[in-house]
């Protein structure tokens, strides 16, 4: 499939609102459509996907993009086509009033793009090769140290440079669009290094990955001191706002693997005290935490926002005490506008409690086999959701499709059990769940043996499993997990229904 990734650019200065406009003419097109998304991710309708994503006709390979802006703007535009293996991306960068004329070959993208217009200074084919500067790691990625991989990325910032300087002479950009170069190659080597490094505890044995982290922590600790993280201008280019939510989520996991850290975050002299405080939420609060701590300004706000943006319909552990303290911060964020609704429903569900229809069972371990399960519904049909508190995908697809399910099957005989696994430290805040997602149905509360003896019969090993458990004490896994495709989930739970009448 080939696809054209083309970007630009936004930045911070004023100019009087003007059309832009990129003509496309494409030589052997065989898509009926150019894709276009707006990149400025850190503004309120694309970070929460309200306004990311257009679509603009293509007729005989031509086609219009308009826009009226104050400022200049990046976005991608995607044509994906028939033909296969090609894949390549082209920037630009748009100020206010510019007009250009964008034509290649669909067949030979790579050696046909053709730019003109006003603007044209600022995008012509050889800038790609710098802001769209991906390096293939993948030859690093079984390295326990971080010296070749750190080596590659700082050549390739030099590369870079040399292609800027190469650019600048040829073509003379606007000193806008160069100061944007400028800052991205700047960056480049810290935000490539330390979203590199970020997958490190997921590639080796958690021994070599703390044996030899402090190498890879040594260098990460360096570059941040060279990235400017209260310049605001940096927003402009979208791979700052990943490094950014990137770094808070790496930040968040090395405090896991390192409690002893959580004395720089939490406003205590005992160690003891701070993980106490820590384990009541180590994640929405402990990120929190992090922001405030680590961040300021625009930063903050922006990471606020992201936080919101992943723990809506995941985990929302005290998101509306964290919006209080967001509005008391920047009350006049455009960010607040959106999340209210959703911060009011959150606080509409922490009200709910526990009723006659949600059973929780008593003496669950008495409950070590699977068998035990099944007997208990012999002659029933049920649909069996293992989960735990601390999963996220198991709460956000609790969200999304328990009421519905339900719905579908509120005239039916079908029964449904919910087993929390690894959550017996956690009774408190299972209770708490099952009100706030008003899950009526039966509740074990399992043990490690119940856990481990469920997914080793269902061959399963991640959360959120679901079991369809027959009227003859059979069962099936559920022919969909995560993400769950709910029609899926339902026609496999008739099917049951009917062959079980």
């Amino acid at each position: 499939m080939l696809k054209l990734s083309i970007f630009l650019f936004l930045f911070p200065f004023f100019l009087h609102a003007q059309d832009v406009t990129v003509c496309f003419d494409i030589k052997n097109s065989t898509v009926e459509e150019l894709e276009i998304i707006r990149g400025d991710y850190s503004s309120v309708d694309v970070l929460f996907d309200k306004e990311r994503t257009f679509k603009i006709p293509l007729r005989n390979g031509k086609a219009i993009w308009k826009g009226h802006f104050e400022k200049p703007i990046f976005i991608t535009a995607y044509y994906d086509g028939t033909l296969k293996d090609l894949h390549t991306s082209y920037l630009f960068y748009l100020s206010p009033g510019d007009s250009l004329n964008c034509s290649f070959d669909a067949k030979l993208p790579e050696t046909s793009f053709l730019v003109s217009g006003k603007g044209s200074e600022n995008n012509q084919p050889a800038i790609q090769s710098i802001l769209n500067s991906e390096i293939n790691l993948d030859a690093y990625r079984k390295d326990s140290l971080p010296d070749k991989s750190f080596k590659a990325i700082k050549s390739r910032s030099s590369e870079n440079q040399r292609l800027l300087n190469t650019y600048l002479n040829e073509y003379h950009p606007s000193k806008e669009f160069t100061a944007i170069c400028s800052l991205y190659i700047q960056n480049y080597t810290a935000w490539t290094f330390i979203g590199f490094k970020g997958g490190l505890r997921f590639r080796f044995s958690r021994k070599v990955f703390l044996r030899n982290e402090e190498k890879w922590q040594v260098l990460e600790d360096s570059l941040i001191k060279t990235t400017n993280l209260t310049n605001d201008t940096l927003f402009v280019i979208p791979d700052y706002n990943y490094f950014l939510s990137n770094y808070l989520m790496r930040l968040k996991e090395r405090i896991w693997d390192h409690p002893e850290l959580l004395l720089k975050y939490y406003n205590t002299e005992s160690q003891e005290e701070a993980v106490k405080l820590n384990k009541l939420d180590s994640e929405n609060k402990l990120v929190e935490i992090i922001i405030n701590t680590q961040f300021s300004e625009h930063n903050a706000e922006f990471l606020y926002a992201y936080l919101f943006k992943y723990a809506i319909t995941d985990k929302e552990d005290d998101l509306p005490e964290i919006f209080e303290n967001f509005q008391g911060k920047f009350s006049t964020s455009e960010y607040i506008n959106y999340l209210e609704p959703y911060i009011s429903v959150m606080r509409e569900k922490e009200k709910r409690t526990l009723t006659d229809k949600m059973i929780l069972v008593e003496n669950p371990q008495t409950f070590k086999t699977f068998e035990d399960v099944l007997h208990l519904y012999k002659g029933q049909t049920v649909l069996l959701d293992m989960w735990g508190t601390w999963c996220g995908p198991c709460r956000s697809e609790i969200a999304l499709n328990s009421d519905s399910i339900k719905s579908h099957f509120k005239d039916k005989e079908v029964k449904f059990l919910y087993i929390a696994n690894f959550d017996s430290d956690q009774v408190d805040k299972w209770k708490e769940l099952i009100a706030y997602y008003n899950l009526t149905g039966t509740h074990v509360l399992a043990s490690t043996e119940l856990t481990k003896d469920i997914m080793t019969k269902v061959d399963r090993s991640a959360y959120p499993t679901y079991v369809i458990i027959k009227k003859d004490g059979t069962f099936e896994r559920a022919e969909t997990n995560y993400p769950m495709d709910r029609n899926v989930l339902i026609r496999q739970i008739e099917r049951a229904l009917t062959n079980d009448e």
